[in-house]
């Protein structure tokens, strides 16, 4: 048996699939199982609870063998912090996992995951990390760049972007020079389910992004093409985007770009351009391929 927090999220809708199209026993840790059930295909066991909360966690630790913990936050909102979510729900499942003999513990992490408190998420997703390498489990960690696919991803921020800024332009912050490696969710789940697999990927922090380091712009510029989109970038200062950032945040209830988010620019987010092929065996979507299914997108 699996037990997969995070479900229903962007990687957890598409691995879920993976896992029970291989034949894998899975349950999932669900707030709503309702709802999680219009969303989850059938032949899973939906396990009702939060990740903080531990009669909940306990219980769905009951006779699994492999935990993957995929339930994080990129953005806080009221009592779901990073504190709260990306470490303290990760402490949580740690020791229910431990108490539960489970036998290998698969947490995503971030790319960029880092012991620097100015970059907030960053740090608490390596605090979480930290939960992971000193729990006694048997572990791997796996670090992605941003992740895209079918479901709500940084490239949905993009959109946002241009659907909120006036035709013919569209904002760029700074000089939009910082570079990524955005992979393809199917990718990102073929490396999981690897990694479920491989005895051999115990003990290690994998880090994996897609075949290119694309700057901010760059990956602009492909999405606007895979939209048909024309527009002409208006690159904003940095001085400029932290003044209107946090006023932004204060009159939108869920803005294109967040402080800590716009903070998290000051570093590149990659690594080896080679890393998936040269651990997992294949070579991850470039981005305008992967991009594709935005084809169909209703853009007004």
């Amino acid at each position: 048996m699996i037990l997969l927090t995070g479900g229903t999220g962007l990687v957890g809708r598409h691995l879920v699939r993976s896992l029970v199209k291989k034949g894998y026993a899975v349950r999932c840790l669900v707030r709503e199982p309702q709802k999680a059930g219009e969303v989850l295909p059938a032949g899973i066991e939906l396990s009702q609870g939060e990740i903080n909360d531990p009669v909940a966690v306990r219980k769905a630790c009951q006779d699994v063998d492999k935990v993957i913990h995929l339930v994080a936050i990129i953005r806080k909102h009221g009592d779901s912090t990073f504190e709260r979510i990306n470490v303290e729900g990760t402490l949580n499942l740690v020791a229910a996992a431990g108490q539960a003999g489970v036998k290998h513990f698969i947490h995503m992490s971030a790319l960029g995951a880092c012991d620097n408190t100015r970059y907030k998420y960053a740090y608490s997703k390596w605090r979480g990390e930290e939960t992971v390498r000193q729990s006694g489990l048997a572990w791997t960690i796996l670090r992605p760049s941003i992740i895209y696919g079918r479901g709500f991803n940084f490239f949905n921020r993009l959109l946002q972007s241009l659907q909120m800024f006036p035709k013919p332009f569209v904002p760029v912050p700074g000089w939009g020079n910082t570079l990524f490696q955005p992979i393809a969710v199917e990718d990102v789940v073929r490396c999981l389910v690897q990694i479920c697999e491989d005895p051999g990927m115990v003990g290690r922090v994998i880090q994996i992004g897609g075949p290119e380091h694309l700057s901010y712009a760059q990956m602009l510029d492909i999405l606007l093409e895979c939209l048909g989109e024309k527009r002409y970038k208006l690159y904003v200062p940095m001085p400029l985007m932290r003044l209107v950032v946090p006023l932004m945040g204060s009159v939108l209830r869920d803005p294109p770009v967040s402080p800590i988010e716009l903070k998290q620019l000051d570093v590149d987010n990659t690594t080896n351009l080679n890393a998936v092929e040269n651990i997992f065996g294949f070579r991850p979507k470039a981005l305008h391929d992967g991009l594709k299914y935005l084809a169909d997108q209703v853009f007004p």
